[in-house]
């Protein structure tokens, strides 16, 4: 090594310090940072607490009404599969198809179910076929269907 090369000397710690530098070596937090996050996440986990309670008893009434609304849409399906199989066989009447499969069903809302016709005055009156709607209520749950023949 010559004698006119400057040693470096290895950064660290034995560097004179300034007032900036002291301040970019802190680490850590101080207590009032520390008591602000704890007061912050108590106030957030109390409001979370007590809106998941509320969502969690309000969803109770929710999957009854599924379940409500299932039974009700399974009732019609089986309804509708024998008035396919009517029209298959060509031995469809809705008089008769009322009273054999209709008047079975546990949930009819009688007062909403009959025979209905739809006519019109207009440009070009008309007055259409028999028409069978039956209405299944169960609660506040409702499923409606028309039959034709």
């Amino acid at each position: 090594m010559k004698h006119s090369e400057k040693v470096k000397r290895p950064e660290g710690r034995r560097q004179r310090m300034t007032a900036g530098a002291f301040i970019k070596l802190r680490t850590g937090f101080t207590l009032i940072e520390v008591i602000l996050v704890l007061v912050l996440a108590t106030f957030v986990s109390a409001m979370l607490i007590t809106s998941l309670g509320f969502n969690l008893k309000r969803s109770a009434t929710t999957v009854a009404q599924v379940d409500q609304q299932y039974q009700l849409i399974q009732e019609m399906e089986s309804l509708t599969s024998n008035y396919r199989k009517e029209i298959l066989a060509r031995t469809l009447d809705l008089n008769t198809f009322y009273s054999t499969y209709v008047v079975s069903i546990g949930n009819i809302d009688t007062a909403n179910t009959g025979f209905i016709t739809l006519t019109s005055t207009g440009a070009t009156p008309f007055t259409t076929a028999q028409i069978l709607r039956v209405t299944l209520r169960d609660g506040d749950q409702t499923v409606q269907s028309l039959f034709t023949e």
